[in-house]
């Protein structure tokens, strides 16, 4: 199986909406992430149906911010278990898997106390899972200075809670292929700042059932400053 996500930041760009449907039949994921939408959910499903795929679950903007949009294929089955304005929590069934697996989608908040919040309800959530569990999405977080390039050093505070939160809930960084940052401010040298906020994360469970998994980081050359993530599950 393969999953597609990305901070898309607007798919009411022209650019970014012709981008997405080129690396969804470039790719052919089953499922596809997207945090940023700022669309209405019927914008949102007539983009759907011409990227080719069959279900969705959509979480609307508040004004002109956020928005959330899950789409796959009938391939796979996918139920909701929870889903936030930043969260979607997932029991996903397909002939690739040997069980049911969890997928937690990820749309971290760029306010601190929110986005500690939002790491204590996927703490919640983690408890409640027992065989392999993947969780992706842009984190606004890194897990070390190394991932960060220019500008002012992130707070040691803020990547402990990181590392902590993904402790607790058993995950660890699933690596890359590609470019090591996923979002660039777009500003010119010495103003520059690159980070890795976009990654995928997995249990051991996961590991075992997919020990072939890769992640890519991949520049889609749209209007969003984020890389996408496409992730490959291979037994």
């Amino acid at each position: 199986m393969n999953l597609l996500a990305w901070n898309c930041q607007g798919l009411g760009v022209a650019l970014t909406a012709r981008n997405l449907k080129e690396e969804c039949f470039r790719r052919k994921p089953h499922l596809v992430f997207l945090m940023e939408t700022k669309q209405k959910a019927r914008y949102v499903r007539k983009l759907r149906r011409r990227c080719g795929f069959d279900e969705e679950w959509i979480v609307v903007p508040i004004g002109r911010s956020g928005g959330l949009a899950l789409w796959w294929s009938d391939v796979i089955t996918v139920n909701i278990l929870f889903s936030s304005v930043n969260i979607i929590h997932t029991c996903v069934m397909s002939a690739a898997f040997t069980s049911p697996s969890y997928i937690t989608f990820i749309y971290g908040p760029s306010d601190d106390g929110d986005r500690l919040l939002c790491w204590q309800e996927v703490r919640r959530i983690s408890n409640n899972v027992n065989t392999s569990c993947l969780c992706l999405g842009d984190f606004n977080d890194i897990l070390s200075q190394d991932e960060k390039n220019g500008g002012q050093p992130r707070a040691w505070r803020r990547i402990l809670n990181f590392k902590r939160f993904v402790d607790d809930c058993g995950l660890e960084d699933l690596g890359f292929n590609g470019p090591p940052f996923t979002w660039c401010n777009n500003k010119d040298s010495p103003d520059t700042i690159l980070e890795r906020i976009d990654r995928a994360m997995g249990n051991v469970q996961l590991r075992e059932e997919f020990p072939s998994l890769q992640v890519f980081n991949i520049d889609p050359a749209g209007a969003s400053d984020h890389h996408l993530l496409f992730i490959q599950c291979q037994h």
